[in-house]
């Protein structure tokens, strides 16, 4: 069976009464060179753990199921769930779970799965939830060792971009907590079915201990102030934060006052956390 191919895309749709989602995001990978690509970018193991979020039709998942020792996916898709015990038969080391990723414990999910042990993550995520499914993973405190993601190409490009670049903003400086994203490449909206009316992209992040040695609720406070309005000073955005001594926080950082948030590197970020939060 090539759940890739448009034609037989439709066919099991059409045959169980479903349609593509739209509230769900729903594209379903019908390019299997994609499929195959994305799951060799993971570099997995025989003996590695993963975690799917989105099952789709299984296309993605059979490539993982045939790489990695044990596979969980996510899917929210009731009416999808049903196609799984034709997509996905005969392979006994998946296990498809019903519903909302945003709603999962991930270290709980960990645990009752892959024995606490590290997994990694990957799925083609729903453009409108991207960010929030991007910072539940980093931020989880489960054993993650890796996230390859489908997302948005404009997304991907925000999330690799550096300091300086248009591109440069809070969700990027965010991740930066956890690590460094990188595009691995992009995808065709063609590649898709329905097409969606944007290009994709994977991004990547081998995630291991934090970049920054100060607590992320303080980290993740800054980057949040210092966006907060990106035509304002660093310090003048800050003073949220420390009021009237950002000034000297900012100098004492070796950080110019009047640089803007999208100037400063995760290093300069981590410094101004320590500074914040040791003076408080």
């Amino acid at each position: 069976m090539n759940i890739t191919s448009p034609r037989e895309i439709t066919r099991l749709l059409a045959e169980n009464g479903l349609s593509p989602l739209k509230k769900f995001g729903q594209n379903f990978l019908c390019d299997e060179n994609v499929v195959q690509k994305i799951a060799d970018c993971m570099h997995l193991a025989p003996g590695d753990f993963v975690l799917e979020i989105g099952t789709g039709l299984g296309a993605l998942t059979r490539a993982l199921g045939a790489r990695a020792k044990k596979v969980v996916s996510v899917e929210i898709d009731r009416g999808l769930l049903a196609l799984h015990k034709e997509t996905l038969a005969g392979l006994t080391n998946v296990t498809v779970l019903e519903g909302d990723i945003l709603k999962y414990d991930l270290k709980g999910l960990c645990a009752e799965h892959f024995g606490g042990g590290p997994f990694h993550v990957c799925g083609n995520l729903p453009y409108y939830i991207t960010s929030r499914i991007l910072m539940q993973v980093l931020e989880s405190g489960a054993p993650v060792r890796s996230l390859t993601a489908m997302v948005q190409k404009e997304v991907a490009g925000r999330l690799s971009a550096r300091p300086g670049d248009t591109d440069y903003g809070a969700l990027t400086a965010s991740c930066l907590y956890f690590a460094q994203p990188e595009t691995v490449f992009t995808v065709s909206r063609s590649c898709f079915y329905p097409a969606p009316d944007v290009d994709s992209a994977i991004i990547r992040m081998e995630l291991s201990h934090p970049t920054c040695d100060v607590p992320r609720d303080g980290y993740t406070a800054v980057v949040r102030a210092a966006f907060s309005m990106r035509r304002k000073t660093i310090c003048n955005n800050l003073k949220a934060l420390a009021g009237e001594d950002a000034k000297l926080i900012l100098k004492s950082c070796k950080i110019d006052p009047n640089a803007r948030a999208q100037e400063l590197t995760a290093s300069q970020f981590c410094e101004i956390a320590k500074s914040i939060f040791q003076k408080l």
